[in-house]
């Protein structure tokens, strides 16, 4: 199979590098290539495929790599091999492959099933099946999964500036082993500590108390996940 990438920022990069250490063929045209890979922000993946309409054939197959949008939004009157595969991980900048044990979902034709699990396979990755219609819902939880934590990182570091504390330095004693667990297998609740999961409700309220005196933003979201913890408990 011939190969061609439109797009060649962080994953688009990620994903040349990781074709040709599978001893995958890039195609230097559209023209000339199998599988036109659309790796664009969202937003540009239908822009894209009304641009290169008049280079398709029915033969071409189309794959985008959005985890919210479908297969569907690539649609044209040229060809209908259409795929949506999207890796559940983050490519701060392109990397020199594909890491193992990435988590791949595949919605489209069913019939290129069998063609993307072998080079999956090759890249030593996992591929699910997901439905169209559920694509948002699991693009949430992704975003739950590698962006929250992050942004939760950010509203700590906020709390530690306030009291003169270097939030990247207690983060190696505080969060750090945390994640070291989840990643030796550690069932993701097993991992929860704090008042919330002790069902210590005076310190829980106390503390929600005081994030509204220098960030009443702050203090909702913390009474927001305290009451989730709680509910899971």
């Amino acid at each position: 199979m011939k190969h061609y990438i439109i797009g060649r920022g962080r994953l688009g990069g990620t994903l040349e590098k990781s074709l040709l250490a599978v001893k995958e063929d890039i195609a230097k045209t559209i023209e000339n290539a199998d599988i036109v890979w659309i790796t664009v922000p969202d937003s540009a993946i239908t822009r894209v495929v009304m641009e290169i309409k008049n280079s398709l054939s029915e033969k071409h197959i189309l794959v985008h790599c959005s985890g919210f949008f479908p297969a569907s939004i690539m649609e044209n009157s040229v060809t209908d091999n259409l795929v949506s595969l999207h890796p559940a991980y983050s490519f701060p900048y392109p990397l020199k492959g594909f890491p193992e044990g990435v988590f791949w979902t595949f919605e489209g034709k069913n019939s290129l099933f069998d063609l993307f699990y072998s080079l999956i396979e090759k890249w030593k990755g996992v591929v699910g099946i997901i439905e169209s219609d559920k694509k948002p819902l699991y693009h949430t939880a992704c975003v739950f999964a590698s962006n929250f934590p992050i942004a939760s990182l950010l509203m700590a570091d906020e709390i530690f500036r306030e009291l003169g504390i270097e939030g990247g330095t207690i983060f190696k004693s505080l969060v750090f082993p945390v994640f070291e667990r989840l990643m030796e297998g550690l069932e993701v609740k097993s991992a929860l500590t704090g008042p919330a999961k002790r069902k210590d409700m005076d310190v829980v309220k106390s503390e929600i108390e005081v994030l509204k005196e220098i960030n009443p933003e702050l203090s909702e979201v913390y009474a927001l996940i305290s009451r989730f913890i709680l509910q899971k408990m």
